[in-house]
């Protein structure tokens, strides 16, 4: 089976469906049909985001988003060997998760919601509130 890859730009989302719209500038803007993003968790691309896209043989229009490149335009904010780093928002470092190796930080810059149907537990050698 012969795969084509191509780069494109999301014209439209549809939130529900977790499905986008590809723009291909260098075929005459050329739009694909709602196809799906893989993904297991939902952060969908902002409208007008490159993504790299693969089509399937049996047909151009059969195709999935696999995910925006980094590149010039959407760089890392940071990198690093044992770097782990999910930014949960469309602003990097507004919300996000990072691992070094080491050390784990939850960041926000809203509220933070914990809601357990049970006991919460914390353990630490120091446990600083403010």
């Amino acid at each position: 089976m012969n795969a084509n890859i191509r780069l494109g730009k999301i014209s439209s989302i549809d939130y529900a469906k977790g499905m986008a719209r590809v723009v291909y500038h260098e075929k005459d803007d050329d739009v694909t049909r709602l196809i799906p993003l893989l993904s297991h968790e939902y952060k969908m691309p902002p409208v007008g985001s490159q993504v790299l896209v693969v089509h399937l043989s049996n047909g151009t229009e059969a195709g999935v988003v696999l995910g925006r490149p980094w590149s010039e335009k959407n760089a890392p904010p940071e990198g690093g060997a044992t770097l782990y780093r999910k930014d949960l928002g469309q602003n990097p470092g507004d919300a996000m998760i990072r691992y070094d190796g080491s050390t784990l930080t939850i960041k926000c810059t809203g509220a933070i919601n914990i809601e357990a149907g049970g006991a919460i537990t914390i353990n630490g050698a120091t446990i600083d509130l403010n």
